[in-house]
């Protein structure tokens, strides 16, 4: 009987390039053995079978009932052992999947747009189903394959995680072109004189801005919160309350009638990132749609 743990698989590499050229010389030079090495090998496959495998004859070798009744068995061993190790081959155009992305509505609005015409052009079976990004279980699901990818402002990752930058972000103010009656330059006075609507997820009307603003010694007033931005832009567009909101929301605010002015006070910048699993990653299909994403025109004009 044969031991499994003694076998060289690069033997049946051997076994068949003979098995194929029918001479042993043409076989080692198509696996580039010297002509040493290939008798040595078939001295071990011999051994190996208890066989002769292989007979002299005119011009080459001949195989023997042995050798015949192994050739498909192995031939079958080495195609699977190529499909393990070889990357699978990839066809955008003919790939079926269905992707999960986690994004908030912002992430949403503002990438969906110029991510799903490009995707429609390289791979349209491809299918997209966006959900909300809900960070207290966002890890859970990447890692149970419920998302497949991520979108957010993310602080420190896991070494299982693969994080890439899709945009630096800034905070822009947005008012109504019709109502909000700002000059071309919004001032801190006239800032924190008018009424403001606040995105937020809390119950409080305290953001980023308003902590900021503490530390200067100035306050504002908070007429309305809302938990999404494209409702906010809308009310802003039609009343003269005034938002501070991410830059990336400044296309969609400019279309709704909003005109867009840099924030008076200085506030820090932050990451939009794209997190996936390392498995995701490194997948044909991650390669793809990462590259696809990180390619799409996602910045914007820089207000100034």
């Amino acid at each position: 009987m044969i031991n499994i743990n003694s076998l060289d698989l690069n033997l049946l590499k051997v076994f068949h390039a003979i098995y194929k050229f029918r001479n042993v010389t043409k076989a080692a030079n198509n696996i580039g053995l010297a002509q040493s090495s290939m008798s040595n090998a078939l001295s071990r496959l011999r051994a190996q079978f208890n066989d002769p495998l292989f007979q002299r004859s005119a011009g080459g070798v001949i195989p023997t009932e042995k050798a015949d009744e192994l050739a498909p068995q192995i031939q079958e061993v080495l195609a699977h052992i190529t499909l393990m190790i070889e990357p699978k081959s990839f066809d955008p155009v003919t790939a079926n999947d269905h992707l999960v992305i986690a994004a908030s509505d912002l992430a949403i609005a503002t990438l969906a747009p110029i991510l799903v015409p490009a995707l429609r052009k390289k791979a349209p079976k491809i299918k997209l189903n966006f959900v909300p990004l809900d960070k207290t279980n966002v890890f859970e699901k990447l890692d149970d394959g419920s998302y497949d990818i991520a979108i957010g402002t993310f602080k420190e990752l896991p070494a299982r995680y693969n994080r890439k930058l899709l945009k630096k972000e800034k905070f822009v103010c947005i008012a109504s072109s019709q109502h909000s009656k700002l000059n071309n330059k919004l001032s801190l006075k006239e800032f924190t004189e008018k009424h403001h609507v606040l995105m937020t997820l809390k119950a409080d009307q305290v953001g980023v801005i308003d902590n900021e603003l503490k530390k200067l010694g100035h306050t504002r007033t908070i007429a309305m919160t809302c938990a999404h931005f494209l409702p906010l832009v809308e009310v802003v567009a039609n009343s003269d309350l005034i938002a501070t909101v991410p830059e990336a929301l400044a296309q969609i605010a400019i279309r709704a009638g909003c005109d867009i002015y840099p924030l008076p006070i200085t506030m820090s910048n932050w990451d939009t990132e794209l997190v996936v699993t390392q498995k995701f990653n490194t997948s044909n299909l991650g390669k793809f749609m990462i590259k696809l994403m990180l390619e799409q025109n996602y910045e914007i004009d820089s207000v100034e």
